[in-house]
């Protein structure tokens, strides 16, 4: 890999999703069955995909999803199985009163729950953020119509794990709730309608990834570079040093949504269309986060903050945490307090800063409100305790909210808070560059307060900071700041760093090539460089500005380990007869010198006389380490300084003696002078110490006015929202108080003429919820079966319990199917009253959803009792007119007025006359008549007519002539005519009775 390409396959971050297999995870709500429908059928059966379908169903009926859904279906669709390995090209669906989510090994981990539920189930939200655990870049997430808002977070957990979410063209929803909270996210590559889906699955699983040009797994340096710089042109955000690893597989992703191929021209589009640039910054943003992640690391962590907080002399508790997306994690600090301090928690000054350079983030965090899929990991008495049910999303309640200050803040570029007792930055510095980290830890340090808590993510540590941080916890990533010598705030430059404007590459200089003399010469020098760091000036120590050692090379018999506290100081660690030496040349060093020799001094080294000299040189860095101090130690024996020789060779004690006078003289001169600035520094760090202080009190005040002014003005603007809407409302009170009066005297006005009108009919109704199973009565209800409705609870099983021990079972198995369509109304049963029978008639309308499912029953129950003895009264007075005539003498047969018709004759007519039931269907309508003489039907017409007026039980006389059947022939006979049955609507007579005889 050359220096100008970006390799896409360094594994800086794991990524997940490694099984090749793509896993599509579907949710639909209300309105929802359509859309599947048509989404299903047009989806291609090649893409080596499996879908999985949340859609929310009836917890409590058998769903005919895949009944209704494998008609129209290319692929396999089958009812989703616990433990159920997952197949390519295949749709499975989550059966009712189940959560669906996938496992590590690709297979379908089901969940039922036996609790009260505060949103539907199966949760869209639970089965996204499992696909993206398992799968990575391999998850698809898809929205269709709904109501509400799940699936927004899910899509975001996708994004964040380099997935991709699609969602339905609101105007094609039923329902476009659920589409559009995913929409309003920022976290959506695709808007489509339902038939258009199956054609970009298709594109996303044949899209080109990891490949830009000529099938080479490289991104052209330049390219990234111009990409870098859009960025940071149009979001202030330079993520140079962000690992490139996590950039490129956001450029990807959105090259496959936009079909861009070569990243060249994904370049020149963001060139020429900005709003781009804005969607890639979102996709940069997009983080991971819940309530209490890693609970374990979480139990360590409240441990050592209540040890911390106990030995807290103050209590003031000032909290940061960095990268904070969508405020689970400070809100988990801030529940985490409360559970500590307990009732003193009002007799603390708490803050928590939560810091996050993505805006909507903060904005959806300041509300606290949050999806059920979001609190599903918490423990119950937690959720019960720090939070209230609002419009099914789950808010946090206000005490704990209030102890959080949310604001902008870009970590890598702004000042950080300072006086802090706990630093929270978890898996944020996993997406930094090894130097954008070793610039984090120490402003960290630097904001802590001595013996103050930082707190990383799992994957993240101190590397090379050791001095700084006392390791707390290995396994929760926790650390203690340790108290070191503290002068000016951590650099917080990086030179390197600085990715200046975007400006057209075309007008950047060639680099001049690096010649084959000029690297030749190079080889040379290092040579040389490497010959004298061997053999001339083999000791050699690096120094950081705050003269603690960094680094050593070579058996350097200079240093010496004191006893006490181990340290790093080069002035404690260093040989004492050459410490005074030292201090002058660092000194000198840091006055502005660039090198500096001490010239040599005679000191003892394992027994031996040697003659030593420091040589030091500033070498200028960049951060994190800063300007560094090598110092080299020469050591030579006494034979080779000639200066000190005579002419036949032998060493002059004179000159020895003499030398060593002046040398004493002189290291006790400079060692007053050592002193007496020694003093004057330390008073001069005393006052700056002050000054240090009183200026991070004033920053750290300044910074909290900033933040509290933001929260004012926000504040402020709801108020003033809310006052307008207040006024608007006062202005409208008295009309909607005037109409509330009177629509309430109408109210009452209804339920009176109901409640009359019931009684009058002895009546009642009832409505029956299948989803709540609540069953709800009208007064008339409660008075059918003589019941207080002050005192009675209405319930399916209390119904169950007021009918007759005969019809229960009859009942109940009468209701179940009603529910299914398998039984035909009215329903009749006796109440269970011990007075008297009373007989009920329940009639019933029954709702069904789009699946088919039963959720409502809306009914009334009537008191049948009098109908019903009537009805048996006038059966067996029926049946026993019938025994009479049957059994009589006389030829009788029944005539019906209302449809002109001979509806029984007796069996002594059938004799004499030879005519049966059957016989007298030819005589029917106008061609009853034909019974009788011509000359005769006027006079017969006439008596009818008086019979169809009589009252019931008279009995009306009359003669005329009778037909026989064979022969034909018409006998004269006596009848007589009764009225048999009235017409209770026109008080007329529905039927008589004629009995006659022979005349002959």
């Amino acid at each position: 890999m050359s220096d100008n390409t970006v390799d896409v396959n360094k594994t800086d971050v794991p990524s997940g999703g490694d099984d090749p297999i793509i896993v599509v995870g579907i949710g639909a709500s209300a309105g929802g069955l359509d859309a599947l429908q048509i989404m299903i059928a047009h989806l291609p059966t090649d893409t080596g995909m499996s879908f999985i379908v949340a859609q929310h169903l009836s917890p409590s009926h058998r769903s005919m999803m895949v009944d209704l859904l494998v008609k129209d279906a290319p692929i396999p669709v089958c009812t989703a199985l616990d433990e159920d390995a997952l197949r390519a090209n295949t749709l499975y669906i989550c059966p009712p009163n189940h959560n669906i989510e996938i496992s590590r090994d690709n297979k379908i981990v089901l969940t039922s729950y036996v609790e009260a539920r505060h949103t539907p189930r199966p949760s869209i939200d639970m089965l996204f953020e499992s696909i993206a655990t398992h799968k990575g870049g391999n998850a698809i997430g898809i929205v269709l119509s709904g109501t509400g808002s799940d699936g927004s977070r899910g899509i975001r957990a996708i994004k964040a794990e380099n997935g991709f979410g699609i969602v339905q063209d609101p105007n094609t929803a039923k329902f476009d709730g659920m589409p559009n909270s995913a929409i309003n996210s920022g976290n959506v590559d695709l808007i489509v309608s339902p038939d258009q889906i199956g054609a970009e699955l298709k594109s996303i699983a044949m899209f080109p990834r990891d490949r830009t040009i000529d099938d080479e797994k490289v991104m052209p340096r330049e390219t990234y570079s111009g990409i870098i710089r859009l960025l940071k042109l149009h979001s202030k955000v330079d993520f140079s040093l962000y690992k490139e690893n996590t950039i490129l597989r956001r450029i990807e992703r959105r090259m496959i949504s936009l079909k861009i191929p070569k990243a060249d021209d994904y370049l020149k589009h963001l060139e020429m269309y900005p709003e781009e640039i804005s969607f890639l910054f979102s996709d940069m943003l997009i983080g991971v986060t819940s309530f209490f992640r890693d609970a374990r690391a979480y139990e360590i962590l409240k441990r050592e903050l209540r040890e911390h907080l106990a030995e807290k002399k103050d209590k003031v508790i000032r909290i940061w945490s960095a990268g904070c997306s969508t405020g689970e994690e400070p809100y988990t600090l801030a529940i985490i307090l409360s559970d500590i301090l307990g009732s003193k928690v009002n007799d603390y000054k708490i803050q928590i800063f939560a810091t996050d350079i993505d805006e909507h983030a903060i904005s959806l965090a300041r509300d606290a409100v949050y999806p059920e899929s979001a609190l599903q990991f918490l423990p119950k008495e937690i959720k019960n305790k720090y939070f209230t049910v609002r419009n099914e999303m789950f808010e946090l309640i206000k005490p704990v909210k209030s102890l959080v200050i949310f604001s902008l803040h870009d970590i890598n570029r702004d000042p950080p808070f300072l006086r802090l007792d706990l630093i929270s930055c978890r898996n944020l510095m996993i997406y930094f560059t090894t130097e954008l980290q070793r610039l984090l830890l120490p402003t960290f340090h630097y904001a802590l307060n001595p013996g103050g808590l930082l707190m990383l993510g799992l994957s993240e540590s101190i590397g090379v900071f050791q001095e700084q941080y006392r390791v707390v916890s290995k396994s929760a990533k926790i650390y203690e700041s340790v108290l070191v010598r503290k002068s000016l705030p951590p650099e917080r430059t990086l030179r390197n760093r600085n990715v200046p404007d975007y400006v057209d590459s075309s007008s950047e200089p060639v680099k001049e090539a690096i010649l084959p003399a000029k690297k030749l010469d190079s080889e040379y020098s290092n040579l040389i460089v490497q010959a004298l760091k061997e053999l001339v000036l083999p000791n050699a120590l690096l120094i950081n500005t705050n003269q603690d050692i960094v680094f050593s090379e070579g058996s350097n018999d200079l240093l010496v380990r004191p006893e006490g506290v181990p340290t790093n100081n080069v002035v404690k660690n260093f040989h004492p007869k050459l410490v005074v030496e030292l201090r002058s040349a660092l000194h000198e060093i840091s006055a502005g010198k660039d090198f500096y020799d001490t010239g040599y001094q005679n000191v003892k080294l394992k027994g031996e006389s040697v003659w030593v000299r420091l040589i030091l040189a500033k070498i200028v860095r960049n951060s994190p380490l800063g300007d560094l101090i090598v110092i080299f130690g020469d050591i030579e024996r006494p034979f080779g300084l000639t200066a000190l020789q005579d002419f036949e060779g032998n060493i002059s004690s004179e000159v020895v003696k003499e030398q060593e006078r002046l040398l004493s003289r002189t290291r006790d001169q400079l060692q007053n002078v050592i002193e007496e600035l020694e003093t004057s520094n330390e008073e001069m760090q005393a006052v700056n110490e002050e000054m240090q202080s009183s200026n991070e009190e004033l920053q750290s005040s300044n910074e909290e006015l900033e933040t509290t002014n933001e929260e004012l003005q926000s504040t402020n603007e709801e108020l003033q929202t809310a006052y307008a809407e207040l006024r608007m409302a006062y202005e409208d009170k008295e009309q909607q108080q005037a109409e509330l009066i009177s629509l309430r005297s109408e109210l009452i006005q209804a339920n009176t003429l109901l409640q009359e009108a019931e009684k009058i009919g002895k009546t009642g109704s009832l409505m029956w919820d299948l989803e709540t199973r609540k069953l709800t009565w009208s007064k008339g209800s409660y008075s059918l079966f003589g019941l207080n409705d002050n005192e009675f609870q209405p319930s399916y099983e209390a119904f169950i319990g007021l009918v007759h021990p005969d019809d229960r079972n009859r009942l109940d198995n009468q209701m179940k199917d009603m529910l299914n369509q398998r039984v035909k109304l009215p329903i009749v049963f006796k109440a269970a009253n011990s007075e008297s029978e009373t007989i009920i008639s329940l009639d019933a309308v029954v709702s069904f959803n789009e699946l088919k499912q039963a959720t409502r029953v809306m009914g009334t129950m009537t008191d049948i009792t009098e109908r019903t003895l009537y009805e048996r009264n006038t059966s067996a007075y029926k049946d026993k007119i019938n025994y009479i005539l049957t059994s009589s003498l006389n030829c009788a047969y029944i005539y019906n007025f209302e449809n002109q018709h001979v509806e029984y004759v007796n069996p002594t007519l059938t004799q004499h006359f030879g005519f049966a039931l059957a016989d007298l269907e030819d005589f029917s309508g106008n061609n009853f008549m034909k019974l009788f003489k011509q000359e005769e039907h006027e006079k017969i017409k006439s008596h009818f007519n008086k019979v169809k007026n009589g009252t019931p039980g008279a009995t009306y006389p009359n003669n005329y002539s009778f037909i026989k059947k064979d022969p034909h022939s018409f006998v004269p006979v006596y009848a007589n005519h009764t009225v048999y049955d009235l017409n209770e609507s026109t008080g007329l007579a529905s039927r008589m009775l004629v009995t006659f005889f022979a005349a002959e």
